[in-house]
Formats: C-alpha cells, structure tokens, sequence
C-alpha cells in the first residue's frame, strides 16, 4: 500500500458552517483526486431571546 500524497491522509471530515439564521455541520469525505465531497448536512437552528 503506498503512502497518501496530501499533507493530510483523513478520509473524512465534520464542518461547521455559519449563518445568520442557523448553523450547519456538514459531513464530508474525501474523493480520490483529493477533493473534498459533502455528503450529509444537518441544521442547527438557532433560538431566538427576547
């Protein structure tokens, strides 16, 4: 087996992303070319204070 050419050799990764109304983790893999492709996303609402 040879040895991965990227800095880094994780197959997948969890991804937080922001905005204004809510938050987002997104899960994602990695392609063979090294690209990164989102599989799944899930939604954070955020609560509202008053």
């Amino acid at each position: 087996m040879s040895n991965p050419t990227t800095a880094s050799s994780k197959a997948y990764r969890y991804e937080l992303v922001h905005s204004d109304g809510a938050d987002f983790v997104a899960y994602q893999r990695r392609r063979e070319d090294g690209l990164w492709q989102t599989f799944a996303t899930w939604m954070i609402p955020r609560a509202i204070c008053t």
